[in-house]
């Protein structure tokens, strides 16, 4: 129940950070808790399944992207990759079913939020080496994230050393981290709330008045995103509202944000190549390259980052643009979560409670069937 309050208060704030995480943790500890408490389960690679399941009902749901939504639960628990592959099926069965009875009960339907086909129309057909530029927009966008990890990181030291971090000073860091937020928001009205509605006006660069959730929508200075400068000058208040809304001890997803981010940065490069590379593919790919190189999803990231647009032409480049990201930022740990999965080596295996010896003589007889373990040994396990 924190969870929820923090995040509704983050979010209603016009924090910089969405409610994908927080639905993330809670639907997971849901499952977590149906796997324990009604079906009485005891090992940890069920109630992990359980787990994970919860997960990717939640941000099938949310995104409307069963697949994507689904990968996203599973990629994001690691720095590289699906290590929880054997839960892969029924994650996405979960995500599937959960988002069927999410969207009807909302009265939602499933389909794409955004348009960025004002300009050029949608790509119905793209050239090969786009796919290459798409790869390259993923590098610049990994860049652009490394400079948003430092930042933020010594942003986090900064708030150490006003000794902020304590829940006894709580208050005091909300402060500091909500002005900083109110006052990106004041200058440049674009970075208020986590993104999801503002990448339609960003992406298209549209006038300051079509923001859907900010009054007045132009700021106190009158702030317009209006050339390759002033979406640069967007991108860059937009990290700085992520960060400080993260150390001021608010509550969300990084996602939305990041994408919102790649979305202004995408638009400064489309302004110096506008006749040669379609915008969908400059705005696209570089907030794949940022979301990617951050959340450390590149399947799940290229999905959503398709769909949600409505340009299915332009999987090949975002997915290129997401691989890139992925491998240069490979060290860059961000999340501190995610870590290396400890008991991969037994997860290759059904039984995955073989072990010691026993381990050994299944590999020496390669029989599945003559093999068996008796309940006292598997308890133990």
């Amino acid at each position: 129940m924190p969870m929820v309050f923090a995040s509704l208060f983050s979010i209603l704030a016009g924090g910089s950070l969405g409610p994908e995480a927080p639905l993330v943790a809670i639907c997971g500890a849901i499952g977590g808790f149906i796997s324990r408490r009604i079906f009485r389960q005891k090992y940890v690679n069920v109630i992990r399944k359980h787990t994970l399941m919860g997960m990717a009902g939640a941000l099938a749901a949310f995104f409307g992207v069963p697949l994507g939504g689904s990968l996203f639960a599973l990629e994001v628990c690691s720095r590289f990759g699906v290590e929880y592959f054997e839960h892969l099926i029924e994650s996405i069965f979960c995500g599937e079913i959960c988002l069927v009875v999410f969207r009807s009960l909302c009265g939602l339907s499933i389909k794409p939020i955004w348009d960025m086909s004002s300009e050029n129309g949608r790509l119905y057909a793209i050239d090969p080496w786009l796919v290459i530029v798409g790869g390259f927009i993923g590098l610049i966008g990994a860049f652009m994230a490394y400079i948003f990890a430092t930042f933020h990181w010594a942003n986090m030291s900064m708030f150490a050393k006003l000794e902020l971090l304590d829940n006894k000073r709580a208050v005091y860091r909300a402060w500091l981290g909500g002005s900083f937020v109110i006052l990106m928001g004041v200058l440049v009205p674009q970075t208020m709330f986590w993104g999801e509605e503002e990448i339609q006006v960003v992406a298209n660069m549209g006038p300051a008045k079509n923001l859907p959730n900010v009054w007045p929508t132009a700021g106190y200075t009158g702030f317009e995103m209006d050339s390759a400068l002033t979406s640069f000058i967007t991108g860059m208040a937009k990290l700085v509202a992520i960060s400080f809304t993260v150390a001021g001890g608010l509550r969300g997803g990084y996602i939305f944000p990041l994408m919102m981010t790649g979305s202004c940065f995408g638009r400064t490069i489309h302004c110096f190549l506008p006749e040669t590379v379609p915008l969908q593919v400059c705005v696209l790919c570089m907030a794949a390259g940022m979301n990617v190189a951050i959340t450390r999803t590149s399947l799940a990231s290229t999905l959503i980052l398709a769909f949600l647009p409505g340009e299915p032409c332009a999987i090949p480049p975002i997915l290129m643009a997401s691989l890139c990201s992925l491998f240069v930022t490979a060290y860059l740990p961000f999340i501190k979560s995610q870590i290396t999965r400890s008991d991969i080596d037994h997860s290759l295996y059904h039984q995955d409670h073989i072990v010691g010896e026993d381990h050994k003589k299944f590999n020496d007889d390669d029989d599945l069937e003559d093999f068996d373990i008796d309940d006292d040994e598997e308890g133990k396990h």
